[in-house]
């Protein structure tokens, strides 16, 4: 009997399992609600997508400026002194969200320029007699810039002044040596200008008011020589006004002066006490400075004649033309 090969795939051929059709049908629904789903995952991503875009490019609305109902602040008057920037106060209103805000410049001090004086601090104070050999090697400054003439004045010009100034913690000192060939002093208390004489001029606030006009702070001190008679050496103290006039010092002074003949002229030395300016010393203080000469040359009169200062632009009453003083 021969041996029949057996054909596999004949024998299975129309035996494969199949799938009963309710199973199908479960199928197709099972994939068309992932399928649905995916597309709804689509959908919300470009909506969210497109919500992104807008918002990135919608113009922003502009702030508001939100500002206090009321704001105490100090008010700086564009001239004023310490004083008045510790007390004054203002309430600002509330300001409009088109308000431009400003901010004040910070003040800065006035120039020392031309003119500056310097005083060095003494160890002992000078003995106030009208010599000056003790002042030694102390700074020289002339007043060499003829600043006022009268209109009949001859031209002749005899008049020099060398100063050197110092100061301690109590007075300001001056050493002052004139070249006058004729003395011609008569006068006192505040003519004294009208003869021989010295006078500095003080801003002591130039940092508070600095300006081409006279106020409170403002000094000037004339100095007499007397006649080397029966005249003795004087000092007297004039303050600016607040309408800018220049008037006698209330209270008088306290100022110490000696005054010596000498065959060029005279000499004068003084100690001005600080509380006459008002002011209180130490190193690095800057004020206004003018340093002055008076010449009479007509023995009995009194009259001005002409002035010279260590400045040449000075003017009486414009601080902004005088020069410096800074003590070291």
């Amino acid at each position: 009997m021969g041996y029949q090969k057996q054909n596999f795939e004949d024998e299975w051929a129309g035996l494969e399992p199949e799938q009963p059709e309710g199973q199908k049908w479960m199928l197709w629904l099972g994939i068309g609600v992932v399928a649905l789903f995916l597309i709804g995952i689509c959908l919300l991503g470009s909506y969210f997508l497109w919500q992104q875009f807008q918002d990135r490019t919608a113009v922003p609305p502009q702030p508001t400026l939100i500002r206090p109902t009321s704001l105490a602040e100090t008010a700086v008057p564009a001239t004023h002194t310490p004083e008045a920037d510790i007390e004054a106060t203002v309430t600002i209103a509330p300001i409009a969200p088109t308000a431009t805000l400003f901010t004040p410049p910070t003040p800065t001090s006035p120039p020392v320029g031309a003119g500056n004086v310097d005083a060095a601090q003494l160890p002992a104070p000078p003995t106030i007699d009208g010599n000056l050999s003790e002042w030694g090697s102390a700074a020289a400054v002339e007043s060499n810039f003829l600043v006022f003439s009268r209109s009949d004045w001859d031209g002749s010009d005899d008049l020099t002044a060398v100063w050197r100034i110092a100061w301690d913690a109590d007075n300001l000192y001056i050493g002052v040596a004139v070249t006058d060939d004729i003395h011609a002093q008569n006068q006192s208390g505040n003519q004294i200008f009208r003869g021989d004489s010295v006078d500095m001029q003080f801003d002591t606030d130039r940092n508070g008011d600095y300006g081409d006009g006279l106020s409170p702070d403002d000094f000037q001190i004339t100095f007499s020589p007397g006649d080397f008679a029966g005249l003795p050496p004087a000092a007297f103290r004039f303050q600016g006004t607040s309408n800018g006039r220049i008037e006698d010092a209330p209270g008088g002074h306290n100022i110490t002066i000696a005054a010596l003949k000498t065959s060029e002229g005279y000499n004068i030395e003084a100690a001005i006490p600080w509380s006459d300016l008002n002011l209180t010393p130490a190193a690095g203080l800057v004020t206004g400075l003018s340093l002055n000469v008076s010449d009479n040359d007509t023995p009995g009169a009194a009259v001005q004649e002409i002035m010279k200062s260590h400045v040449s632009a000075r003017t009486l009453t414009d601080p902004t033309s005088w020069g410096t003083l800074t003590l070291r």
